[in-house]
């Protein structure tokens, strides 16, 4: 399913791991969510993912990544193009309810974050009208071609939880969590608000400063923990990010990633609107 889903297509680059490996420190820190500076290196010559997840990467020693933002954007759109020739073959309003989207006039409308959006085989928007990003779009498409056969469990379980997932729990660790914890550390009460504005549910039982179950998509929750940071003990804020047991069903991993940045970016954005 479309690995690189969100990721630069670095083949344009005309790199190869050598050359690589060449510019990196060489210590198989594991930072990226590779277990060897090599490994990482195959992954962005393969397209798997982008040089910047290497904290160590320096733009100016890869000339050609300074076309990063426009060929991501490229990639993006032509990866978009094959999702919706997927989705063509799908019976959207047949599947709709199980998703928890409404059929009408020959479009799908469901919640998404903190708005709604229209989509149909050939196009998706934002009913506030604002422009919607190709990877978003790509999210929502590939959320209606896995169509979630099974039901949601319930339980809600860690990333490294589910197979294959040890660099994807890096980059959700890394882009998602941490990211969250700086932004919000000594903020709850910002956090608080900004969770107001999506769907959210309270769980039974927190063991964090702050819980919450939010839903980024219908069948897409997922649950927040946020340990507020301890200066006495030298401890910084920690956040845990969970999903449900069966979101597999519902997204791949790569896509479940991206949700729980999406939120963690939309958070942000909120807070900074007050």
């Amino acid at each position: 399913m479309l690995v690189a889903l969100y990721y630069f297509k670095s083949k344009t680059m005309g790199l190869n791991p050598v050359e690589i490996i060449k510019k990196l420190p060489r210590t198989n820190c594991k930072e990226c969510g590779y277990p060897t500076c090599l490994a990482f290196a195959m992954a962005v010559v393969t397209g798997a993912c982008e040089p910047a997840k290497c904290p160590y990467f320096s733009p100016e020693n890869w000339p050609e990544v300074k076309q990063k933002v426009s060929l991501e954007e490229d990639y993006a759109w032509r990866i978009l193009e094959e999702v919706k020739k997927k989705v063509q073959k799908i019976d959207l309003e047949k599947v709709a309810p199980s998703l928890g989207a409404s059929f009408e006039n020959g479009w799908l409308k469901l919640p998404f974050l903190d708005t709604e959006v229209l989509l149909n085989a050939s196009r998706a928007r934002r009913l506030d009208g604002k422009d919607l990003d190709p990877r978003d779009q790509i999210l929502l498409y590939n959320y209606f071609i896995f169509a979630g056969k099974v039901p949601l469990k319930g339980e809600f379980v860690g990333l490294e939880s589910f197979p294959s997932s040890l660099s994807k729990t890096v980059t959700l660790r890394r882009y998602a969590e941490e990211k969250l914890g700086e932004a919000f550390s000594g903020r709850l009460n910002s956090l608080k608000k900004a969770l107001s504005f999506l769907k959210t549910e309270e769980p039974k039982e927190c063991p964090a400063d702050l819980c919450a179950i939010v839903y980024v998509l219908p069948r897409v929750p997922l649950k927040v923990h946020f340990f507020e940071a301890e200066p006495e003990e030298n401890l910084p804020p920690e956040v845990k990010i969970l999903f449900d047991a069966n979101a597999t069903a519902y997204l791949d991993l790569e896509s479940l990633v991206f949700c729980a940045e999406r939120l963690v970016e939309r958070l942000i954005e909120l807070a900074e609107e007050e």
